[in-house]
């Protein structure tokens, strides 16, 4: 595992971006309401068609955590 992937899993403000000096907290300050799928893709290392399907999956595991077992 490279070095990049090895920060992004493990430093919670790590990110794969020169231009936000690989910090999550300065591209918050510059996209404070979301940012576009190009920016995210890159800051993570995936391809853009694939952050749909990881923003998808984040909500479907916080929505099973979070709501009750009977609904």
């Amino acid at each position: 595992m490279s070095d990049e992937f090895y920060k992004l899993y493990t430093d919670p403000n790590y990110i794969a971006s020169k231009r936000f000096g690989y910090s999550l907290e300065q591209l918050l300050q510059r996209y404070p309401d979301g940012c576009p799928d190009r920016v995210i893709a890159q800051a993570l290392l995936i391809p853009e068609e694939e952050v749909e399907e990881v923003y998808k999956s984040i909500v479907q595991k916080l929505r099973d955590v979070m709501l009750p077992e009977d609904q």
